[in-house]
């Protein structure tokens, strides 16, 4: 059997963590034999994994540096316990995000076990980038590009080097490929297009079961997925909801996600007075109930690489609006499919105003949808075909 191995922070409830898990149980388990290696313990998803995919936590189970300099000890291995101790503070006090993916891959062990593929799996700028070149030995190398490059320039100067060393990058969306090459260049020709995967079958039987809208609103429902931070544009939300309440609309306001900004959305529900309208519903393993029943998808994200909530909007064939972050214009066409629209608080507010005040145009968008296949199955085979 063919080994590869992945890299990548937590299985927690995210895009990039949930374009994996689809990707993982499309790869044929006869041939292959996976391991997964996850920088956290836990995670929403861990469950997801499929059987035959073998999880490895990196920095152990251990719930802080006290018991994992403790646990060597133990076992007489004073260096790592003294190696532990000093990067785990060094990490901490570092400035950068480099400096601190730097200590923390010293920490992590070096896997002898040999590979024949290994995949740095998540942002541009982040630890499995460095591990998978350090510390896996591996016949061949790629590393997955899901975000644009170009929201991280400063910091992706020091993972140059890194790139350099990979066989093949791939970039979830057209955007985000070009963003990469106009940053390296010179490795345009290890650059390939790799769309996130989606299991539309295992999607639509799950939207029949799990939660669902229970509050007995027969209004307007509009819903945002995704996690509660700046780059997700949840912060532009009670602005617009309060305009739109202000013209005698029916409307509420669902977010499912959850993350650093929730305090930030509570505060402003309370000062807008939108304690009914806007309902933060929190992490949701299977939020796709809410996803098929909503009236209309909104994503107000800064910027995302291909962005998998959109794509799931999609397959639920869910008229859509969606600010122009990296991949939205390979998504939606604009006008036919969804709406795409800048990054701003009024301008996702009059596009909200006007499907609500156009039946025709949604039922347009739903029409138009539901004849484009979103799976993108035979990616995978771009993928093996390495190996």
């Amino acid at each position: 059997m063919r080994k590869i191995a992945i890299v990548t922070r937590e299985l927690v409830l995210g895009g990039i963590e949930k374009a994996l898990i689809t990707m993982l149980k499309a790869i044929p388990k006869e041939d292959y034999d996976i391991t997964v290696f996850v920088m956290g313990a836990g995670g929403e998803l861990k469950e997801d994994l499929p059987e035959n995919v073998k999880l490895e936590c990196l920095y152990g189970y251990e719930k802080s540096i006290f018991e994992k300099v403790s646990k060597s000890i133990k076992k007489l291995k004073i260096i790592h316990a003294f190696e532990v101790g000093w990067y785990s503070i060094l990490a901490k006090k570092t400035k950068t995000v480099f400096d601190q993916e730097m200590y923390l891959s010293k920490i992590a062990p070096i896997v002898n076990e040999k590979f024949d593929l290994a995949i740095a799996y998540h942002v541009p700028a982040s630890f499995p980038v460095i591990y998978v070149i350090n510390s896996l030995n591996a016949e061949h190398k790629v590393a997955w590009i899901h975000s644009d490059v170009s929201n991280y320039i400063d910091p992706l100067q020091r993972y140059i080097k890194y790139y350099e060393q990979y066989d093949k990058i791939f970039c979830v969306s057209h955007q985000a490929m070009e963003e990469f090459n106009k940053f390296l260049p010179n490795l345009k020709g290890r650059t390939e297009l790799f769309y996130n995967m989606l299991d539309k079958e295992r999607l639509k039987l799950l939207s029949e079961t799990g939660e669902q809208y229970d509050d007995g609103f027969n209004g307007f429902k509009i819903l945002t997925i995704g996690r509660l931070t700046s780059e997700k544009g949840q912060e532009l939300i009670p602005g617009i909801l309060k305009k739109l309440l202000s013209k005698g609309l029916n409307v509420r306001w669902y977010c499912i996600g959850d993350g650093v900004n929730r305090g930030v959305l509570e505060q402003r529900i309370k000062e807008l007075h939108l304690k009914n309208n806007l309902i933060l519903l929190g992490s949701k393993n299977n939020p796709y109930r809410y996803l098929r029943d909503c009236d209309l998808y909104v994503q107000p994200s800064q910027h995302e690489g291909y962005c998998i909530t959109l794509a799931e909007a999609r397959l639920f064939n869910r008229p859509i609006i969606t600010t122009d972050f990296a991949g939205a214009r390979e998504q939606i066409i604009h006008g036919t499919t969804g709406l795409i629209v800048e990054y701003g608080e009024d301008f996702i507010y009059k596009q909200i105003l006007c499907l609500l005040n156009n039946n025709v145009l949604m039922q347009t968008f739903e029409k138009n949808l539901s004849n484009i296949d979103v799976e993108n199955k035979s990616d995978i085979s771009q993928l093996l075909k390495i190996i």
